[in-house]
């Protein structure tokens, strides 16, 4: 947590502790439900598929935290001598949260675009224009995003948090992992601007 915590930082199923999860549960309700129920040309075996997915996120991650403190505790390959903190370790907790958060917008985004299950793996007009969003207004727009949370006001509100870990472990390292609720919600805001743009893009959901 940051040293002086801002608005909206907490996310918001903290209420729910470690029932914080059950906010999956009516999208995986309705995936499955849907392709039960829905006929065979309509069925969306990608949606279904979504909450396995989710699910080897956490197990993906899961894995590489419990290498890196066994590591850590075992004291080969250290950065540091020193070894990490219970501090560092409860700071770090809610590394799953942008994995709800993150799955949560999947589910949403193909419920509003349900042609978006169904894209070609590969598109060279939607793969170049993409890339050229991505490298031009989202980099930048993350660019200058980040470096205002470097400002003296919003760094102790918002961003301290992320440059107190001493021990790097890989939920440190990737900051996406650990940081407040708003910073992520303006990070996937600046990034899925990429993803509308390329919605708007004629006959992209067409094969």
């Amino acid at each position: 947590m940051a040293s002086k915590p801002g608005i909206l930082t907490d996310w918001p199923w903290k209420p729910l502790g470690n029932f914080k999860y059950i906010v999956l549960a009516p999208w995986v309700i309705h995936s499955i439900y849907s392709y039960i129920v829905e006929d065979e040309k309509r069925k969306d075996l990608s949606t279904l598929l979504l909450f396995p997915l989710i699910l080897w996120r956490f197990l993906h991650n899961q894995i590489w935290i419990s290498l890196s403190r066994f590591r850590t505790a075992k004291g080969s390959n250290r950065i540091l001598e020193k070894s990490i903190e219970f501090e560092q370790v409860d700071r770090e907790t809610n590394w799953d949260d942008q994995i709800l958060f993150n799955g949560s917008l999947i589910y949403v985004f193909c419920k509003i675009f349900p042609g978006a299950t169904h894209m070609p793996i590969w598109r060279l007009d939607g793969v170049i224009l993409t890339i050229l969003l991505h490298a031009g207004p989202v980099e930048f727009l993350y660019y200058w995003l980040h470096r205002a949370l470097h400002h003296h006001h919003l760094y102790s509100r918002y961003h301290s948090h992320h440059h107190s870990s001493i021990v790097t472990e890989p939920i440190t390292c990737n900051s996406l992992l650990i940081f407040s609720f708003d910073f992520i919600f303006a990070y996937f805001l600046s990034f899925m601007s990429t993803v509308s743009l390329s919605c708007g893009h004629p006959n992209l959901f067409k094969i």
